[in-house]
């Protein structure tokens, strides 16, 4: 079996909610050794569905399935003096430790990176938390709606011919995910540079900033010009840019590009309208976007999204379908390219997942499934030493 890109590396995962998880997923299935440390009551997300058959269960969440897949659970209170003590044993042999705890908390339970690297000199101590660990938003709590309002991504998502309407947020945890990815390359980077040196270094994530710093040229564009834009993307060649209309069966995005949308006329079968100023004028479009929707509804209702978007290609007019996620399963590209995965879990059954978000061939990513809470409590603790009557007691006054 080849080697995968991470083989080797060790991590304490004492993360929960998205960014965090999502950074450490991508190093475990690319092949580190993720130990999730999780309260004696399991990681937040074990409480965040869906899950099989609408029954909540700890075991069945395909949140926590899907941030913690090929990672290893054991289970300890921080609150105790004797767990503290354990994690500082963990703390020898690792890596990398990511967490995202309240800022601070890691201090008043005695494990800043101060204290840790006198421990472990070589341990990078990843901290990811929605504003970072120092400024006056540092204390708030926050959730992927709040980031994305404070990170200014928010203010940009309205349709380029209603610009002054109400912002809205990107479905699904983009923001989360955005600090994950962020996080992730953070910490390799991080991880180049010791594998060089053999020293540590602290890495202090904010998801807030991460998230502004997706924002492109829009900075910029204040910098320069005072501009504060107020949709993403800008429509520059006219109506409509991106915006999603419906067909027969479902939607599909429109984006004529530029000089294309005379192209329209011949796709609706109306090639006399090719010289409308509606169809070739770009300011036309956006200062009547009703009328140009009127025009084209009819014809995109009495066909699928598929035929759209063959007969739109034929000439050079970037249309889409815009998928559902049962669409997404039975896609042909996503098939060919065998995105999905599918692995055994031993309460949940057969699960399938979203795969490798990247093909490495000589060092691949691998499927694997989330673990049991506390699953690998004997396998982890057993390296330190512990028996299974001291394992036993740990249990019963609650430590781990």
């Amino acid at each position: 079996m080849a080697e995968k890109a991470f083989s080797g590396l060790k991590v304490l995962d004492c993360t929960q909610g998205v960014a965090g998880p999502y950074c450490t997923k991508l190093l475990a299935d690319f092949g580190a050794e993720v130990v999730k440390v999780e309260p004696l009551t399991g990681d937040s997300s074990r409480q965040v569905g869906p899950f099989p058959g609408d029954e909540a269960n700890l075991e069945k969440s395909g949140t926590f399935f899907y941030l913690n897949t090929n990672k290893k659970s054991i289970t300890l209170n921080f609150d105790s003096e004797a767990g503290v003590s354990i994690f500082k044993q963990l703390v020898k042999d690792v890596d990398l430790l990511a967490e995202s705890y309240v800022p601070g908390k890691m201090s008043e339970l005695g494990l800043s990176y101060e204290i840790l690297k006198t421990i472990n000199p070589r341990l990078i101590f990843a901290s990811v938390s929605p504003f970072g660990q120092t400024g006056p938003y540092r204390d708030y709590k926050a959730t992927n709606l709040t980031v994305s309002g404070l990170g200014g991504v928010m203010y940009t998502m309205r349709p380029g011919v209603e610009p002054s309407s109400r912002p809205v947020v990107a479905g699904g945890s983009q923001a989360d995910y955005t600090a994950g990815v962020l996080s992730f390359i953070a910490v390799t980077a991080a991880l180049i540079k010791a594998r060089k040196t053999c020293t540590g270094e602290y890495i202090d994530i904010s998801e807030m900033e991460c998230v502004t710093s997706s924002l492109m040229g829009n900075l910029a564009e204040y910098s320069y010009l005072g501009l504060s834009r107020k949709t993403n993307p800008f429509p520059i060649h006219g109506y409509p840019q991106g915006d999603a209309v419906p067909c027969k069966d479902g939607w599909i995005s429109l984006t004529p590009g530029i000089g294309g949308a005379p192209n329209i006329a011949f796709l609706i079968e109306q090639p006399e309208l090719e010289e409308d100023p509606l169809l070739a004028e770009p300011r036309t479009r956006m200062a009547e976007p009703n009328k140009f929707d009127a025009l084209i509804a009819p014809w995109l209702q009495e066909r699928g999204k598929w035929e759209i978007t063959k007969a739109a290609q034929e000439l050079r007019l970037a249309f889409t379908p815009v998928l559902s996620a049962g669409e997404l399963l039975d896609d042909e590209q996503i098939k060919a390219r065998e995105y999905f995965a599918r692995v055994n879990h031993p309460v949940m059954g057969n699960v399938q997942y979203p795969g490798a978000p990247a093909k490495l061939s000589e060092s691949p990513w691998q499927p694997g499934r989330a673990p049991l809470l506390g699953e690998h409590n004997n396998e982890i603790y057993g390296r330190l030493g512990y028996d299974q009557n001291q394992l036993d007691a740990l249990k019963s006054k609650g430590v781990i």
